[in-house]
This record gives structure tokens, C-alpha cells and sequence, in this order.
């Protein structure tokens, strides 16, 4: 019996003691993670930062459009790195295209909620129109390893144009069309623009260019056209009258630049096709653009035969009336025999169809349009009001 309560009193000292030394060592444990802080809640915080890993975010995005810059400018670009996850994020500079630095890398380690900045800068080079250039940036945040960065724009000399081309389409040659545009100078000095107008001569006085605004911008407030220091608003008017078919040249700005004169420093390319009321449709052999008819090469003994259509506006619904007018040179007068059919009414318009013949046993002759003077020209009139003359020039060879 004596055995027995000695045996249950060593349990219950033993089990005392046990509880005594885990109390300790938990008081201990409590104390190394906060006095304040309860053992499971600081356990349940660790596990929810773990579920919450670091991530970057680059606010505003991880690219930028510099917009048009000039030759030989250097330009930078912060984007804004911020870690938006639960646990510290490491960054670092990895790679980049061989024209694209990186500035700055201010902070290398984010903890979670800071921002920092990463700068980019790029050099406009000679002989670019448009870049695109990236920059590698590693990070420590997972499923994160690293983040691409990219700089892009155009490269402009000392002036742009926007739009870059005046088109003015299809445009009826008994109408005034107008186009706006504007020039945007890249140069340190202001331009003072006096003058513009058609470059080509022959076409010079269908083409009315005014200068309608003129003024010094601060760098960077035209987004497109970021270096600009310069606007200049302009419009183009095209006048009645061009004669049928395409046109393609340049608009000339002439004015004081640099503290020197400067003659046509300035060119915008113009285009676009002038519709009449009449117009020839005359399959590959014809020339829309030119008006050219190509009848070929024949022997004098076979003669050259052609036909085309003349398309002409009705009026009041009814057919107009359609003769020749005259042929040029007075040789080819002699030599060109035109023949006007009767016409077809199709909606609007009738179409006449026209044959232009080299009669058989004709002497050598030859208009080749070689010295853009070597054409024959065949001028139709009409009765139409917008359209009284219209010409067509031919070219052709009889040999022996």
C-alpha cells in the first residue's frame, strides 16, 4: 500500500514539474515575438504574408511614346515602379537594346507599399525614322522575374508635317476644295514663313497656299511632337479648272530661317486626281494619270485603229453634244482621222464611243512623246457648262 502512494506522489511531482518547464519555455517564445503579440496570431500573420508575395506594378504602364523628336536630341522617361504585394521586392538593372540607358535606378529594394523611380533616356540618331527600344529590369517577386520596358517615337529633322501628305482624293475639276495642315519646326531659332505654293510650274496657278497661324511652342506641350518649338497652321486650296486626271508634287514654303534667307526650305508632298464631267475610258492602252492614248507601232501599208469611250454627263437627262474640236500638230491633222459614234445613255452620262485611226498607206510618222512634246492631241468640245473642252493626247509610230 505504502508502495502504491509512493508511486502516485512521484507521477504527480513529475507531471508538476513537465508543466512547469512548457510554461517556460512558451513564456519564452511569447517574449522573443512580443510581449503584446499572441503566439497563434503572429503564426497566422506569417502565414498570411506568405499567401501575399511582393509584386511591382508600373504605374502609368511600361511604355512611353516620346512622340516626334529631332535629330541628334537626347530625351529620359521615369516610369514609377511601386510593390503593391506583401512582402519586400529586389530590383535591378538586367538588359536593354544598344540605344536605350538606363538613367537611374533610385531604390533597389521596395518594401511593400513604396514606390520608386526608373529612368530611361534615349538619343535620337541620325539616319532613324522610327525606334523602339527596351530596357530589362529583374525583380525578386514571384512569378515576377522581370519586367520589360519600352521607349518609342519618330525622329524628325528640322521640321514635320502633319498630315504628312495633302490628298485631296477624287476632287471634280469644277469645284474649290480645301485642306488644312500645319508644320511643326524642331529648329532653336524661329522660321518665319512668307510664302508657299505648287513647285511645279505648269500646275502653280490651280493651288492657293495661305499661311493662316504662326507661333513659338514650349518643348514637350504638343504630345505627338514632343521637341517642337514651333507651329505654323497653313492651308491649301485647290482651285477650278485642273485639268482631268492625277497630280503629284510638292507644296514649297519659302521664308527667312536661321537669320538667312531661304529658298523652298520647306516641302510638303501634295497628290490627288481631278474628275470632270468627262472622262475616257480607253482600257491598258490609255493612261488615266497622263491621258495618253499608246496606239502602238504599224507599217505604213496596215495603218493603226484605236477605240475608246468618251463618258460625258447628260443634261436635263439628255445626251450633249460631243465634235472635235481640233488635232495637233497640224501633221497629225492631216494624218489622224477621229470618228465620234452614237451615243449609249447609261444613267447619268452617255457614252460615246470614239475611234482614233492612222489610215492605211499613211508616210512614216512618228509622235513617241519622248521630249514630253512628241504627242498628238485630240481636243473634244462639248455643250456641257463645267466641261466646254477636254484633251487627250495619243502617240504612235508608222514605219515604212
Amino acid at each position: 500500500m505504502r508502495t502504491l502512494v509512493f508511486a502516485l506522489l512521484c507521477v504527480g511531482i513529475g507531471f508538476g514539474i513537465a508543466k512547469y518547464r512548457v510554461a517556460s519555455e512558451t513564456a519564452n517564445i511569447r517574449n522573443i515575438l512580443g510581449l503584446k503579440a499572441d503566439m497563434d496570431e503572429s503564426i497566422a500573420k506569417s502565414l498570411e504574408d506568405a499567401s501575399q508575395p511582393g509584386r511591382i506594378e508600373v504605374i502609368g504602364g511600361p511604355e512611353f511614346n516620346f512622340g516626334t523628336m529631332k535629330q541628334g536630341s537626347r530625351r529620359s522617361h521615369s516610369f514609377a515602379f511601386k510593390n503593391v504585394g506583401g512582402q519586400p521586392v529586389q530590383i535591378a538593372f538586367k538588359a536593354s537594346t544598344c540605344k536605350c540607358t538606363v538613367g537611374k535606378l533610385k531604390d533597389k529594394m521596395l518594401d511593400p507599399g513604396q514606390e520608386t523611380d526608373v529612368e530611361l533616356e534615349w538619343y535620337a540618331e541620325k539616319g532613324m525614322k522610327e525606334f523602339a527600344q527596351t530596357a530589362t529590369i529583374s525583380t525578386s517577386a514571384y512569378g515576377q522575374e522581370e519586367i520589360k520596358l519600352t521607349l518609342k517615337g519618330n525622329i524628325g529633322v528640322s521640321y514635320v508635317f502633319s498630315p504628312p501628305t495633302i490628298d485631296f482624293g477624287d476632287a471634280l475639276s469644277t469645284e474649290v476644295k480645301t485642306i488644312k495642315g500645319r508644320m511643326y519646326s524642331f529648329e532653336e531659332l524661329p522660321i518665319d514663313i512668307e510664302t508657299g505654293g505648287w513647285a511645279e510650274s505648269a500646275l502653280a496657278k490651280y493651288f492657293d497656299v495661305k499661311i493662316i497661324g504662326n507661333e513659338t511652342i514650349t518643348p514637350g506641350s504638343v504630345a505627338d511632337f514632343s521637341d517642337a518649338r514651333q507651329v505654323m497652321d497653313f492651308e491649301v486650296t485647290l482651285l477650278k479648272g485642273v485639268p482631268p486626271g492625277r497630280f503629284n508634287g510638292e507644296i514649297v514654303f519659302r521664308g527667312t530661317r536661321s537669320t538667312e534667307a531661304q529658298q523652298g526650305f520647306a516641302t510638303c508632298a501634295a497628290m490627288g486626281r481631278s474628275v470632270s464631267s468627262i472622262s475616257i475610258i480607253g482600257g491598258r492602252e490609255f493612261n488615266e494619270d497622263s491621258g495618253v492614248l499608246s496606239m502602238g507601232v504599224a507599217e505604213s501599208r496596215t495603218g493603226i485603229k484605236k477605240s475608246v469611250i468618251l463618258k460625258v454627263k447628260n443634261i436635263d437627262g439628255l445626251p450633249p453634244e460631243v465634235k472635235v474640236l481640233e488635232i495637233t500638230p497640224e501633221r497629225a491633222q492631216k494624218a489622224v482621222k477621229v470618228t465620234i459614234g452614237e451615243p449609249k445613255i447609261s444613267g447619268s452620262q452617255s457614252l460615246f464611243p470614239v475611234t482614233i485611226e492612222v489610215p492605211a498607206g499613211t508616210e512614216p510618222y512618228e509622235l513617241n512623246g519622248s521630249f514630253g512634246k512628241d504627242f498628238g492631241k485630240i481636243v473634244f468640245e462639248t455643250n456641257v457648262e463645267t466641261a466646254r473642252e477636254y484633251p487627250m493626247f495619243i502617240k504612235f509610230k508608222i514605219t515604212e
